[in-house]
């Protein structure tokens, strides 16, 4: 049975309202989030750069090779261990920065300034102490190819079949190494220092309590 509904007033649909508001405030959500994976990452990443130069001789004993003929330069083992400790520092400075921004602390956005400002600083540092231990670890990684050789001749493999690169070689690949992966760690700085710097997301953040 059909019934005729045209004349019946038509209701226009309801759609739900636009909370303006709690879209602009999950920002300091995502912002936290990633902030602090990249904190864990970077706390993970600086422990085993500041470990590595004690932890790097063993594992190369474990693969056969002769180790003690594997040293590393006391001064560049320095820099590597107090490398890894001060960035360790820095990461806990973001997880800090970031579990305050989760909490929506107005200290907050300061904690995470520092932050970008250490980090953009250090990174700088690091490549320019990367160039000026460039010969010694030029060879340690040559102490390293001979080791391997060593070790192939020694289980009467073909040592032909990995060729040996020159000093110069290695120097001219480490220098592009540096140029072109050393300012990768400041992307995600820069990026959260121009985010956080923002006049609404300042303002928004003065509100927020203690």
């Amino acid at each position: 049975m059909n019934e005729d509904q045209s004349d019946r007033p038509r209701t226009p649909p309801v759609l739900p309202a636009d909370d303006l508001e709690a879209r602009t405030v999950r920002w300091p959500t995502v912002l936290g989030v990633i902030s602090m994976v990249y904190g864990i990452l970077a706390l993970i990443g600086n422990g085993c750069g500041a470990g590595s130069p004690f932890a790097t001789p063993f594992f190369l004993q474990m693969s056969g090779m002769d180790a003690e003929k594997i040293t590393m330069s006391p001064a560049l083992v320095w820099v590597q261990v107090g490398s890894g400790v001060i960035g360790m520092v820095i990461a806990v400075v973001l997880l800090a920065g970031s579990i305050s921004l989760l909490r929506r602390s107005n200290r907050s956005l300061r904690i995470l300034k520092t932050w970008v400002a250490l980090a953009i600083i250090t990174t700088i540092i690091g490549i320019g102490l990367g160039f000026v231990f460039l010969d010694a670890n030029v060879q340690y990684q040559l102490d390293i190819q001979d080791a391997t050789q060593a070790m192939i001749k020694d289980r009467g493999g073909n040592v032909s079949q990995f060729p040996a690169k020159t000093a110069e070689e290695i120097k001219s690949q480490s220098r592009i190494m540096l140029a072109a992966f050393g300012l990768l760690p400041m992307i995600y700085p820069v990026i959260l220092g121009f985010l956080i710097t923002s006049k609404s997301r300042s303002e928004q953040a003065t509100n927020w309590q203690e």
